[in-house]
């Protein structure tokens, strides 16, 4: 695991900023408006990307009602035919998000329908998008970077694809999950929105140790 003594560990127990969620890290990120490719080490901060999360009784038939794929068992993710991921994080819990680099029209759609959907249980909204931050690592190198960032054994031999881990990274409590986007290894990591700040000090920190080519960026949209 990386060394981190020196960075202030406070973040974590620091407020949620919910400004981040419109524009996450962005003075300290270099912009990118497209989707890395298979080639490429990256580390890429998706939080404005839409994502809704959803956990209680009614949650996985409200799921199965609206034509998403629900993920055969806890702590496993699914791409629907409409290009949703539905991540099962719990029995009754999941986090759907949009492709990263989407504009998110069918998650908003989604939102929408929960919103107004009458049916006795349908769960609850459990704040994903106000409360996590969303980072990507991915490249030929990313299962490097999450090696050096967690104790946990995140190699593509031990966490598969579709797979997730709800565990210890970055010297946080994070979800991790193996997407395999753009064509290479890679990596959603979802974490405390107070922490995002603390997070980036060390991905940095750890991709600057790899000597990789490593590139930080926040993806963000053409305006």
């Amino acid at each position: 695991m990386s060394t981190t003594g020196h960075i202030n560990t406070a973040a974590k127990a620091s407020q949620p900023d919910l400004a981040l969620r419109n524009d996450l890290l962005g003075a300290r990120l270099t912009r990118r408006a497209t989707v890395p490719t298979g080639d490429e080490n990256v580390v890429i901060e998706c939080t404005p990307t839409e994502r809704f999360g959803v956990r209680g009784p009614g949650t996985i038939d409200w799921v199965a009602s609206q034509g998403l794929t629900v993920p055969p068992a806890v702590n496993t993710s699914a791409i629907s035919p409409c290009g949703t991921t539905v991540m099962r994080l719990g029995q009754q819990e999941v986090l759907l998000t949009a492709p990263v680099g989407d504009d998110g029209q069918r998650l908003r759609e989604l939102r929408s329908a929960w919103n107004e959907s009458t049916v006795p249980a349908k769960g609850y909204d459990a704040y994903r998008e106000e409360g996590w931050a969303w980072f990507v690592v991915s490249g030929p190198d990313a299962p490097v970077l999450m090696r050096r960032s967690s104790m946990a054994d995140l190699g593509p031999n031990t966490l598969k694809v579709n797979e997730i881990a709800q565990t210890r990274a970055l010297h946080l409590d994070v979800v991790v999950a193996r997407e395999d986007r753009f064509g290479a290894v890679s990596y959603d990591i979802f974490l405390d929105i107070a922490s995002a700040k603390f997070a980036l000090d060390v991905l940095t920190e750890t991709a600057q140790e790899l000597d990789a080519g490593f590139q930080l960026a926040a993806l963000r949209a053409v305006a």
